[in-house]
């Protein structure tokens, strides 16, 4: 049952309080302010005859940002619905929330429809007091504005910093960098810089984060920070020019990021690496299937062109097909084996299209680096958005400079050792077994060099393409364009060909 709200303070005597703190990070918790707070409450609760609950939530956290997503803020809530208090005593409108917005919220949907005030203490306001409105809301209005333009202001001032030193935000310098001196002045800790060059060094030769990490010594999560902060490359991450010279030569960071981008995976798509080998498309609507329990998910609602292409798979014992199949769904053994079958093609294909493998292979020319330039052409894309929403026209400069110079070196043909016949030949023989006995982050590393996209509809059909590393291998001669799937399910037997 609604409880009634009290319409003026001279109406709270006797109401059941509790309390709520909130202070905006844990250092300023330490220090007097929750003190400052308690003793507000305790004066208010004494001066309208209040009755103490005993009952208080309390939270270090941004009253614009996040305060309003805490437990301790939903232990809160809960505790006003379920009719565990009767007023809610805060220190002053600031320490309730910083965001006009949320506080409206709260007070209009979550708590007086539950039957619970808040009360101000500082400014003597009750939120179900009519004659209390306007204040309230100019109260809660300013609390915002002054937390968006302090906000504001400390932007500037690092940005200002980062323009004037070239040093990074935050207290930590990065990994063999010293920051000294007052104002800060960067130095190369050179023991610790050519650990960060090591692992660059590592990571362009092809190794995953975890056998860098194994190698230099670090955590793998520390290694995935050293090899993406731009700072080892000579600028920032939001563009200005680092306040030391590059560790990392631009042509060796481009590589860097160039190798992590072919082997990312948790982008568009959900797959989890250490389980899911394949990080397949629906051909219908092109959104990316998920790993889910052992299957591969078409992302919900399944489109049509993906439900209804169902295998037909005939019972063993009745002329009836199997309905036990719903197209939303298809076990990762199904889709895993298939990509299995169709590298054993290239295995076991004749001679003819051996010679003409070799013939393509021997015909590729060195050529600009496509995967660097569409990352440097994404990097052009978001410095354009970075400075309509700045106006800092000399970060974008540099920014802009820096991208070119890469893209000059993306396009410029490198050329590698080529390989002879007889090793192609023992490389296409591999694949079988390769594919056989690796786990799932062998498997994602062979799928990832040879299929730049998978796609497939339903359990029917499956399309692909190949990456410039394959087609300059002569793969796509040696590969059909669509593959047809099959399938076996439990004992009723093989699945036809569609």
């Amino acid at each position: 049952m609604r409880r009634c709200l009290p319409a003026s303070l001279d109406a709270v005597t006797g109401l059941r309080a509790a309390r709520w703190f909130r202070e905006s990070s844990a250092g300023q918790w330490d220090n007097f302010g929750p003190d400052a707070q308690r003793d507000q409450q305790d004066r208010a609760i004494g001066r309208y005859g209040l009755a103490d609950s005993r009952l208080e939530w309390s939270v270090a956290s941004s009253g614009w940002k996040s305060a309003w997503r805490t437990p301790a803020w939903e232990a809160m809530i809960a505790a006003a619905q379920s009719g565990a208090f009767d007023i809610l005593v805060v220190g002053y409108v600031s320490r309730f929330l910083r965001n006009l917005k949320q506080t409206l919220i709260a007070i209009e949907d979550h708590l007086q429809p539950a039957g619970v005030a808040v009360l101000f203490a500082d400014e003597r306001l009750l939120s179900s007091d009519p004659d209390n409105w306007d204040q309230l809301v100019r109260e809660a209005h300013e609390a915002e504005g002054f937390s968006r333009k302090l906000s504001k202001r400390v932007h500037e001032g690092y940005a200002a910093k980062r323009r004037r030193l070239g040093v990074p935000g935050g207290n930590r310098a990065p990994f063999g960098i010293v920051r000294e001196g007052h104002p800060s002045i960067l130095r190369v800790d050179e023991p610790k810089a050519a650990i960060v060059r090591r692992a660059y060094e590592l990571a362009a030769a092809g190794c995953t984060d975890w056998e860098v990490a194994v190698h230099v010594g670090l955590a793998k999560t520390h290694v995935a920070e050293v090899l993406t902060n731009p700072f080892y490359a000579g600028h920032l991450r939001t563009g200005e020019p680092a306040g030391i010279a590059a560790i990392i030569e631009p042509g060796l960071w481009s590589r860097v990021q160039t190798a992590r981008e072919q082997r990312r995976t948790r982008t568009p798509g959900r797959i989890v690496k250490r389980d899911y080998a394949l990080r397949l498309r629906c051909a219908g609507c092109g959104r990316y299937l998920h790993g889910d329990i052992g299957r591969y998910r078409h992302p919900a609602p399944t489109c049509e062109a993906f439900r209804t292409a169902r295998p037909v798979v005939r019972r063993r014992r009745r002329p009836t097909h199997d309905g036990r199949i719903k197209g939303h769904s298809y076990p990762q053994a199904w889709y895993e084996d298939a990509i299995g079958e169709l590298l054993a093609q290239i295995g076991g294909v004749d001679d003819l299209t051996i010679t003409e493998v070799v013939r393509l292979y021997d015909q590729y020319r060195p050529r600009a680096d496509e995967l660097t330039l569409a990352r440097i052409e994404r990097a052009r894309d978001e410095t354009a958005r970075q400075l309509a929403k700045t106006r800092d026209l000399v970060a974008w400069q540099a920014t802009m400079a820096r991208l070119d110079a890469e893209e000059a070196l993306a396009r410029e043909p490198v050329e590698s050792r080529r390989l002879t016949p007889p090793e192609i030949v023992d490389y296409l023989r591999s694949l079988p077994s390769l594919w056989a006995g690796a786990g799932p982050s062998g498997r994602q590393a062979l799928v990832g060099a040879i299929f730049a996209r998978t796609d497939v509809l339903g359990f029917q059909r499956l399309e692909y393409e190949l990456t410039s590393d394959a087609i300059e291998l002569g793969l796509d001669a040696a590969l059909p364009a669509v593959f047809e799937l099959g399938s076996q399910i439990g004992e009723f037997g093989r699945g036809e060909r569609i």
